[in-house]
């Protein structure tokens, strides 16, 4: 059986999961953003942008479960934006009403931070943002002005820029709250650039007015932390805590960007204050796996190079650390140029004993490495990188890039099977047992896997990690070597898998399924 390891997606520690929208107005039994829910309508439309006339994605049951990652009023409709627990990518819209909160999940589904991964519940995606109350100085009338039939009004926010040059503090304050309209409706649109636009255009109204200027930050932070751009995340969030001291929200944002630097006892810090200004479940996971992490670590050595930050537990050699580091800055170099990308901060790389790594992820048995936001290696008895470390490295150093070029947003399958082929993982031997389980009709739910793989069986792991490699290798052999690229690009910005793939390579899954049995008939059974 070829080594699998689970690095289902680059996942960062993120506590903001539990923040609490202060200053949103909420309806009793309705959800709000970070919340879990139910559907109470017989059936529930899921709507592609925040528009009654938008194309319908799907429709929910009676009784089905939804996480919901954000609620936006807009007078006459209450939107929730939705997806499956423990999943990245998000439905679509749905009315609210047709909603009831519950508790989470019970910890069986996989999606809690205790479970075998260690991971936390949430992803940057899911991290609920502060909005203004709906009803607050015309905050719903001026959303409705700016947000027209699922797109943003440029002309209308111009206009009220144009108004905003007289200095009252009306025509200011309601040419900011445009921005952040603007900048909430291209947040949950996934179009980042856009959105760190206009929360940016929003501080130049906002200046005099502490509130505004709060939630102004508060944007920018949000979207440079789902980019990785954690030092600039940083000081937007510091800016927050001189004007607002108690923010609950500044300080977990703050432990996600200590942590994406690899600053641990800082995260820690920052967690711990927002515990005590807004106690949670979540973040209580998040302390503990932190503390469980730096006790794991606290005899380890550190050493760093231009884009790495390496700590090795005692017992290895630090020719081994020297080589591993040297290892990793070839393959960033390698996978810059194949990826179009590089990663703006330093990636954290720890090399366990194999008692320690089990004790810090949690893993499943199956597992070789992880990379939670961090790349974890065993090396126990290891002395120099073999082929088969650098093999290890290179795969989860793909994770590290993947996840941030697709801002968190890359479905596992693509996730695993670019992983797998960049590291020089072909199909081979695999090829005629993949046909014939195509061809029996077995497997099918395990193709394109949408929850956890941590939670999958060896047998199950081995079938998803060999048909997401074929499939990569598919689609790079069929529609050549910069549609992977599309398609990552396409992942990042829009709303559904099935979008992505129409956009990036004008084709669906099941067509996908079959392209994919055709390449393996040609590449290695004729």
């Amino acid at each position: 059986m070829p080594r699998q390891r689970m690095s289902a997606k680059k996942l960062l520690l993120a506590a903001a999961a539990v923040l609490c929208c202060s200053t949103l107005v909420t309806s009793q039994g309705l959800p709000t953003a970070a919340t879990h829910a139910t559907v109470k309508s017989d059936s529930l439309q899921v709507f592609a942008k925040m528009d009654a006339s938008a194309s319908t994605a799907r429709s929910l049951m009676k009784g089905e479960a939804v996480y919901v990652d954000l609620r936006v009023d807009q007078g006459a409709r209450l939107w929730c934006g939705v997806r499956i627990a423990g999943q990245a990518r998000r439905l679509g819209f749905v009315d609210c009403r047709g909603l009831e909160r519950v508790s989470a999940p019970p910890a069986d589904t996989g999606e809690t931070a205790a479970q075998t991964t260690g991971k936390p519940r949430a992803t940057p995606e899911e991290m609920p943002f502060s909005h203004p109350a709906p009803t607050e100085n015309g905050y719903a009338a001026i959303r409705a002005e700016v947000v027209k039939d699922g797109e943003i009004d440029s002309g209308r926010i111009a206009e009220l820029e144009a108004q905003a040059k007289a200095g009252t503090s009306t025509s200011m304050r309601r040419a900011a709250l445009a921005h952040f309209a603007a900048g909430e409706f291209a947040l949950s649109q996934h179009e980042l650039d856009e959105a760190l636009e206009h929360f940016t255009a929003m501080e130049i109204f906002a200046a005099r007015q502490r509130e505004l200027l709060r939630l102004s930050l508060l944007g920018q932070a949000h979207v440079l932390l789902l980019e990785s751009e954690f030092s600039s995340a940083l000081a937007a969030i510091e800016r927050v805590r001189k004007i607002a001291p108690q923010s609950a929200e500044a300080a977990a944002m703050a432990g996600w960007a200590y942590y994406g630097l690899d600053q641990t006892d800082a995260a820690i810090t920052a967690f711990e204050n927002a515990q005590r200004l807004a106690p949670n479940e979540a973040v209580a996971q998040l302390l503990s796996k932190l503390k469980r992490e730096k006790n794991a670590e606290s005899d380890f050595r550190e050493g760093e190079s231009t884009h790495f930050v390496l700590r090795y537990h005692g017992g290895a050699s630090h020719q081994l650390a020297r080589e591993v580091m040297q290892t990793l800055e070839e393959e960033f170099r390698d996978l810059s140029a194949e990826l179009h990308y590089d990663p703006p901060e330093p990636i954290a790389v720890i090399l366990y004993t194999q008692e320690a790594f089990r004790d810090v992820t949690r893993a499943p048995g199956w597992t070789g490495a992880l990379n939670d936001g961090r790349i974890r290696v065993p090396v126990q008895g290891v002395e120099t990188v073999s082929p088969e470390l650098a093999r290890i490295l290179k795969h989860e150093l793909t994770h590290s890039f993947i996840y941030q070029k697709t801002a968190g947003r890359c479905p596992t399958w693509l996730h695993e099977g670019l992983a797998q082929f960049m590291e020089g993982r072909r199909s081979g031997a695999d090829a005629g047992p993949l046909v014939a389980t195509f061809e029996h009709g077995q497997g099918k739910a395990l193709r394109y896997y949408p929850g956890s793989w941590m939670n999958l069986t060896a047998p199950q792991a081995r079938f998803a990690y060999a048909w997401s490699l074929a499939v990569v290798e598919a689609i790079e052999a069929q529609s050549g070597s910069d549609a992977i690229d599309r398609l990552l690009d396409a992942e990042r910005t829009e709303t559904s898998g099935e979008i992505a793939l129409r956009e990036a390579l004008h084709t669906n899954f099941s067509d996908l399924d079959d392209s994919t049995i055709v390449y393996l008939r040609q590449a290695y059974l004729h």
